[in-house]
C-alpha cells in the first residue's frame, strides 16, 4: 500500500465520522426550519445550514467522492439563494433537500459496499431539480417512494435503502474516541471488583462470628475461673500447679488472640469501606463514558415521523422532554426499534386524519410528547398523543374475529385486559394491510424487546383524547438489583423490577379454583404455582402445614401475574449478570447467572419465562391482570421521602397497589422541591437522610401555611422515646417503626388521616 492510499484510508475513517455528524445536523435543522420559526431564528437556522453544506462539500472532495460534493454544492447553492431571499421555503422545497439527504446516504452505502452508483438513484436529474430550485424556476416535485421509515422485524416491508444513522449532536472539545468493546471489558472488570465485594462483606460477617464466639469463651471462662482457683489452692500438688499455670497462660494467649481478632476485624472493615467507595465510583464512571442521552435518537424519530405523517397526508410535530436522560448505550440500542415502533403507532393509528382533527376542534398538527426521567436505577420512557385513543370495541372485535380471545370472554374483559391485548402477536385493528400497519407485528415486538431487557411497558388511553405508553427499562444491563429466594434447598436470584409484592400465604389462603391452586390478590382469584416445580429442579419444597406460612413473590410480566411459592426470603442485593455463554443461551427461565460473595454460584431468573413456564399449568381465567369496573373516582397522591431505595420501593409498591399516585424523594431538600412542583396528599417521611432529615422536614412543612395542613408520617427505625416526642413536637402526624411495619398499619394510618 503506498503512502497515499494509507492516508486515504485514515481520511475516509474521518470523513464517514463528520458525514455522519453533518447530516444529524443538517436533518435537525430542515426539521427546525420547517415549523416556521421567527424571522431572526430563520436566518440563523440558514446560515447554520449553509455552513454545514459547505463544510460537507470540502470533506468530500478532500477524499474525491465527486458524487458526495456535486450534491452538497447543489444544495449549498439553495441554502445560499434561500439566504439571500431569492427563493421562498416551500414544502416541495423541503421535500427536495430532505430526498437530497437520503441520495448522501444511498451513495455513501453503494461506496461502502464496493457497489457502483446506478440509474436508480437518478442523481443526474436530482441535481437539475436543484438547479432549478436555486434560480427560483418551477420544480418537478420528487417522487417519494415511501417514507424514511423501518420497518418493524420479521415484516414483509422491504429495508430503506437508506442506512445512514446520524447521531444526535455534533461532538466537540476535547474527546477521545474509544471502542464500545473496550469499556464493555472495563465494565466487566469493575463487575468483578463487586463480586470481590461481596466476598469481602462475607469475610468480615465470619470475623465478627468469630469474634462472638471468642467472647462467649471468654465470658464463659470468667465464670469457672474463681472455683478453678479454690480447688487448686485447696487440692494443690506439682500437677495440679503445672496445669494452673498452663490454664494462665492460655488465658493470656485467649485475651491476646481476642485483641488482635478485634483490631483485624476493624481493619477490614475499613479497608472494605475504601473498597466500596473506590469500586462504586469505578462503576459509575465506566457507567458515564457508556451512557448517551436519549436525544441520539431524536434525528431518525423525526425525520422518520414528519415522512410517515407527509405519506398520510397529514402533519405531525415530536416533542421531546427529559431528552438529555442518560442510559446505557446497549439498553438505547435496544429500545430504539420499540420506539419506533410506537411512534409509528401514534401516526398510523393516533393521529387524525386533517379532515377530522378540523371537525373535532382540535389543532390541525398533532402533537406526540417523548418525555424520559431517570427514577433510581430506572429509566422511564413516555409516549404519548393527542390523537383519538383506542377504539376498545374494534380491539374485542379483532381478538374474536382471529381467535385470539371468545366471544362470552371478550364481552366480560375489562378495559385494562382488552388494552393489554393490543399487545398479543397478530392482533390489528387495521381494516387494511400496508408498510406500516395491519400486519399486527408491531407492538408485540415492542412488549418482547422491552421484556428481555427485564423492563416492562403498560398502556394507558382515553377514547378522543390519546393514548399513552410507558417503558420502565433498567438503567444499565451490567447489573441489577434482585430479590434472592430459596426454593427446594438452592438460592435463586429475581430480578426486582419484575416483583410487585411479597405476601406470606398460609394453608388456609389457598383454594382450588378449576383444579388449580389459587390464592386471593385485590379481591380477585390469582394462580399459585411452586418455583421449584416450575423449574422443575431437583430437590423439595416446604410443605404447607398447620399454622404455618411460606412466602409467595407475586410476578408481574407480559400482562400476567402470577404467584411463585418459595421456601424463604434471603434479602435483596446488587448482582452482576454473567451471561451463560451460547450453548446455555436457550435454557428456559433463566436470564443469566451471577456469584455470591459466599462463592455460591446463583441462576438469575427471567421472570417472563418464569410466567409463561407457569401459565401452561395454571388455569387461564386466572391469568390475565383485570381491573375491577368501578366509577372513577379521584386518586390520592403521596409523596415518599427516603434515601433507602429498598425502602422506596417496598411503600411505592403497596400505595400503588392500593390506588394512590406516588411521588418519590430522596430527602428533605428533594421533598420541598417536589412539592413546589407537584402538590400532593400525604407525605411517609424517613428520619435519617442526607442533607435534610424527616425531623427538620416536618418542621419546616408545619411552619409554612402552604403546607400547615399537609398530613405527615414517620416511618424510621428509631423507637426511643425521645425520638417519638420529637416527632410529636415538629408536628407529624403519625410514628410507624419500622420493627413493627406493616402495610396495613401503613394504610390505616393512611385513610384515617385522608
Amino acid at each position: 500500500m503506498t503512502l497515499d492510499e494509507d492516508l486515504l484510508k485514515q481520511l475516509m475513517v474521518s470523513f464517514r465520522e463528520e458525514l455522519t455528524e453533518r447530516v444529524a445536523a443538517i436533518n435537525a435543522g430542515l426539521l427546525s426550519l420547517e415549523q416556521e420559526p421567527e424571522e431572526a431564528q430563520q436566518v440563523a437556522l440558514l446560515e447554520e445550514l449553509f455552513r454545514h453544506v459547505h463544510s460537507l462539500k470540502g470533506a468530500a472532495r478532500a477524499v474525491s467522492l465527486k458524487p458526495i460534493e456535486e450534491l452538497a454544492h447543489g444544495m449549498e447553492d439553495v441554502f445560499g439563494a434561500a439566504k439571500r431571499g431569492t427563493i421562498n421555503l416551500s414544502e416541495t422545497l423541503f421535500d427536495l433537500l430532505y430526498q437530497g439527504m437520503d441520495l448522501i446516504g444511498n451513495v455513501m452505502a453503494n461506496l461502502d459496499t464496493g457497489q457502483e452508483i446506478g440509474p436508480d438513484l437518478d442523481l443526474s436529474g436530482y441535481l437539475v431539480r436543484l438547479a432549478a430550485a436555486w434560480r427560483g424556476q418551477p420544480i418537478q416535485s420528487p417522487q417519494i417512494e415511501a417514507p424514511a421509515i423501518v420497518p418493524p422485524p420479521d415484516s414483509e416491508a422491504p429495508a430503506p435503502k437508506v442506512v445512514l444513522e446520524p447521531s444526535a449532536q455534533v461532538w466537540s472539545g476535547e474527546t477521545i474516541r474509544v471502542p464500545t468493546t473496550r469499556l464493555d471489558d472495563l465494565m466487566a472488570q469493575a463487575g468483578e471488583l463487586l463480586v470481590t465485594r461481596l466476598r469481602v462483606a462475607q469475610q468480615i460477617e465470619e470475623l465478627t462470628d468469630l469474634q462472638s464466639l471468642l467472647t462467649s469463651w471468654q465470658k464463659e471462662w470468667q465464670r469457672v475461673r474463681g472455683n478453678l482457683q479454690q480447688y487448686w489452692r485447696e487440692n494443690g500438688s506439682d500437677e495440679g500447679a503445672l496445669i494452673h499455670n498452663w490454664v494462665e497462660h492460655n488465658e493470656e494467649y485467649l485475651h491476646t488472640l481476642t485483641d488482635w481478632l478485634s483490631q483485624h476485624t476493624r481493619r477490614v472493615s475499613d479497608d472494605a469501606t475504601r473498597l466500596t467507595l473506590v469500586s462504586d465510583q469505578l462503576q459509575e464512571g465506566i457507567k458515564r463514558m457508556r451512557m448517551l442521552p436519549l436525544a441520539t435518537l431524536l434525528p431518525t424519530f423525526r425525520r422518520m415521523l414528519r415522512d410517515l405523517a407527509r405519506s398520510k397526508g397529514g402533519d405531525v410535530v415530536l416533542k421531546v422532554e427529559g431528552g438529555e436522560t442518560e442510559m446505557d448505550k446497549h439498553v438505547l440500542e435496544q429500545i430504539k426499534d420499540p420506539l419506533m415502533h410506537l411512534l409509528r403507532n401514534c401516526v398510523d393509528h393516533g393521529i387524525e386524519p386533517l379532515a377530522e382533527r378540523k371537525r373535532q376542534g382540535k389543532p390541525l398538527r398533532g402533537t406526540i410528547l417523548l418525555r424520559a426521567e431517570r427514577r433510581a436505577n430506572f429509566i422511564v420512557v413516555e409516549i404519548s398523543d393527542d390523537g383519538t385513543g383506542i377504539d376498545l370495541e374494534a380491539v374485542r372485535e379483532a381478538a374474536v374475529r382471529r381467535g385470539i380471545m371468545a366471544a362470552e370472554a371478550a364481552d366480560e374483559a375489562s378495559e385494562q385486559a382488552l388494552l393489554n391485548l393490543i399487545f398479543h402477536s397478530g392482533l390489528s385493528t387495521s381494516t387494511m394491510i400496508t408498510e406500516v400497519s395491519g400486519r399486527g407485528i408491531g407492538l408485540d415486538v415492542v412488549r418482547k424487546h422491552v421484556e428481555n431487557l427485564q423492563g416492562r411497558v403498560e398502556v394507558q388511553s382515553v377514547r378522543g383524547e390519546g393514548t399513552t405508553f410507558t417503558l420502565t427499562l433498567p438503567f444499565t444491563l451490567a447489573s441489577t438489583r434482585c430479590l434472592l429466594v430459596q426454593a427446594g434447598g438452592l438460592p435463586y436470584a429475581v430480578p426486582l423490577a419484575a416483583v410487585e409484592k411479597l405476601v406470606p400465604v398460609r394453608p388456609e389462603d389457598i383454594a382450588v379454583v378449576e383444579g388449580k391452586d389459587a390464592i386471593r390478590y385485590q379481591d380477585r382469584p390469582l394462580a399459585l404455582a411452586r418455583l421449584v416445580d416450575v423449574l422443575k429442579m431437583p430437590g423439595t419444597s416446604e410443605d404447607l402445614t398447620g399454622e404455618g406460612k411460606l412466602p409467595a413473590v407475586i410476578l408481574s410480566a407480559g400482562g400476567h401475574r402470577i404467584a411463585f411459592l418459595v421456601d424463604g426470603l434471603l434479602g435483596e442485593q446488587e448482582l452482576v449478570v454473567k451471561n451463560l455463554g451460547r450453548q446455555l443461551s436457550r435454557v428456559p427461565n433463566v436470564a443469566g447467572a451471577t456469584i455470591l460473595g459466599t462463592g455460591q454460584v446463583v441462576l438469575i431468573l427471567n421472570a417472563v419465562d418464569l410466567v409463561k413456564s407457569a401459565q401452561r399449568t395454571a388455569s387461564p381465567s386466572l391469568l390475565s391482570i383485570q381491573e375491577e369496573a368501578a366509577a372513577p373516582q379521584e386518586r390520592k397522591t403521596i409523596l415518599i421521602v427516603d434515601d433507602s431505595i429498598t425502602t422506596r420501593t417496598l411503600e411505592k409498591n403497596i400505595l400503588t397497589t392500593a390506588g394512590y399516585n406516588v411521588l418519590l424523594a430522596l430527602d428533605g431538600q428533594e421533598a420541598l422541591s417536589a412539592l413546589a412542583e407537584s402538590p400532593c396528599d400525604l407525605i411517609v417521611s424517613d428520619l435519617d437522610m442526607p442533607r435534610m432529615d424527616g425531623f427538620e422536614l416536618t418542621r419546616q412543612l408545619k411552619g409554612d401555611d402552604r403546607y400547615r395542613e399537609l398530613p405527615v408520617i414517620l416511618v424510621t427505625s428509631l423507637d426511643s422515646a425521645e425520638d417519638k416526642v420529637k416527632g410529636i413536637e415538629v408536628g407529624a402526624d403519625a410514628y410507624i417503626v419500622k420493627g413493627a411495619f406493616d402495610q396495613d398499619s401503613l394504610l390505616e394510618t393512611i385513610q384515617q388521616l385522608i
